[in-house]
């Protein structure tokens, strides 16, 4: 890895995910480029501004000394790449800047400034993890990331899809780096029919969950090797339920510290995938989050 990106807004929200990325950028001695978006409140705002910060616009004054600081006081005297820019939207400025930097990773907070922007979740933080092409790494409130930058207690969410698969390649990386325990989780969601009375006398309801536990289970246990050899260990893990909710109640029960999922992509038809599944999981979450899109070459 050799370029990361954090945006920050100042709030202690960002400070958590600044640090967990001044971590890894130091242990993989990667170029950190933290980013802030300012926003003028003016009418102006609603017609749309460019992203970089125009002529005529005033920089408020003492807030690039502000970010700087902000910055310094998780950084200390490790080079960071500080950036200020002017933007009527967060998204469009992280997204503009992750465009041009290309970076391998971005680290975001899950939260935002103030009223308007801290409707997050469904606005600025999903949003950059279902447009941005780079692994995305989102910081929750309340969440305390290892001090090193290395994830020791890995949850991997897999549904069998390619972008679950390249997740879990992803998370196999992460883990080893670590000599981590890597989780993999998957969920069987039983038709809420099959509960009713007429059916449960039709046939064996508990027969079709033991069979459909040991097919995902076997399917599971063949997406890794049998040896230790990396350092790993990996537990195989079947439940029942829906996905997001048992994603993070494994992850509360087994003390994680990283969530890792794939990503679908940007139509219509893969947003509500996104939307059932990891985005509910960026909203409960008790750790961090790693998205993972399929398209994402392997650089980590």
């Amino acid at each position: 890895m050799q370029r990361i990106l954090c945006p920050v807004d100042l709030s202690e929200c960002s400070g958590s995910a600044l640090e967990l990325a001044v971590a890894i950028a130091r242990y993989s001695r990667a170029q950190l480029t933290v980013l802030h978006t300012w926003r003028m409140p003016s009418p102006f705002d609603l017609v749309g501004r460019p992203y970089e910060t125009p002529a005529d616009t005033a920089e408020p004054p003492g807030l690039r000394l502000a970010v700087q600081e902000f910055v310094r006081a998780v950084a200390g005297d490790m080079a960071v790449i500080v950036r200020v820019v002017h933007g009527v939207d967060a998204r469009r400025a992280i997204l503009a800047e992750a465009e041009a930097t290309l970076p391998d990773l971005l680290v975001i907070g899950s939260h935002g400034r103030s009223g308007f922007d801290r409707l997050l979740l469904g606005s600025t933080s999903s949003a950059i993890v279902r447009k941005v092409q780079c692994p995305v790494l989102v910081v929750p409130p309340g969440a305390v990331p290892p001090t090193d930058g290395r994830f020791r207690r890995v949850l991997c969410g897999i549904d069998f899809s390619p972008p679950s698969l390249q997740a879990l390649r992803f998370a196999l990386r992460l883990a080893a780096e670590a000599d981590a325990e890597i989780r993999l989780l998957y969920a069987i969601e039983m038709p809420p029919e099959l509960h009713e009375r007429q059916i449960t006398a039709a046939f064996d309801v508990d027969a079709v969950r033991a069979s459909a536990e040991s097919a995902a289970r076997q399917r599971l246990e063949a997406l890794y090797p049998g040896d230790d050899s990396s350092g790993v260990r990996i537990v195989a893990e079947v439940v029942e339920g829906r996905a997001h909710r048992r994603i993070v109640e494994t992850a509360r029960q087994q003390h994680a510290d990283l969530i890792v999922l794939g990503t679908h992509g940007r139509n219509a038809v893969d947003r509500l995938m996104f939307g059932s599944t990891t985005d509910a999981v960026l909203h409960n979450a008790p750790c961090p989050v790693l998205t993972v899109r399929p398209e994402q070459p392997e650089t980590l």
